[in-house]
Parts: C-alpha cells; structure tokens; sequence
C-alpha cells in the first residue's frame, strides 16, 4: 500500500471518526472503502481490463500441451468460440 497526505475539512473528519467508531474500524479502513467506493463512481473499473481477464480465462482452456489441433491456429475462432470451422 502507498501512504498519501491530502487536506480535508474539519467536518469531513468527524464523520470518518464517527463511522469509525460505529462500525468498531479503524479510520484507515473507513477512508480506503470510502475512496473505492467514489472512485467508482467517478472512474468505474475499465470493461477493457475485465475483458482481457475473461479473454486470459478462456485461454486457459485450449491445450496446449498433448494433443494439440493440427488446425488450431488456422480456427482459432472455432475453439475459442464455436461456430463454423475454416
């Protein structure tokens, strides 16, 4: 984790030490889930970076090792999709 420094209003202070104490957490904690919370509001996580974790999960589905298609590259689409082979 990285440390950071950043000036907030008094006001904004007690209600993290007030949700602190409610939720028995420490105030670290509060302004982590806070600042994740309005990030993705403000910047929500890119569809492209969960597109590239779903697209390396189904590559982990073709062989790779053993009995390899002679065709895989050539339909690439059809064992990563289905469909119709070349």
């Amino acid at each position: 984790m990285q440390r950071i420094s950043v000036y907030i209003p008094e006001d904004t202070r007690r209600r993290i030490s007030l949700a602190a104490k409610a939720k028995s957490k420490p105030q670290s904690e509060i302004i982590r889930d806070a600042l994740e919370e309005g990030l993705e509001v403000v910047h929500p996580a890119s569809s492209s970076a969960k597109a590239l974790l779903d697209l390396a999960k189904m590559m982990e589905k073709i062989p790779t090792k053993g009995k390899v298609p002679k065709d895989a590259v050539k339909n690439m689409d059809y064992y990563m999709w289905g469909g119709e082979k070349r």
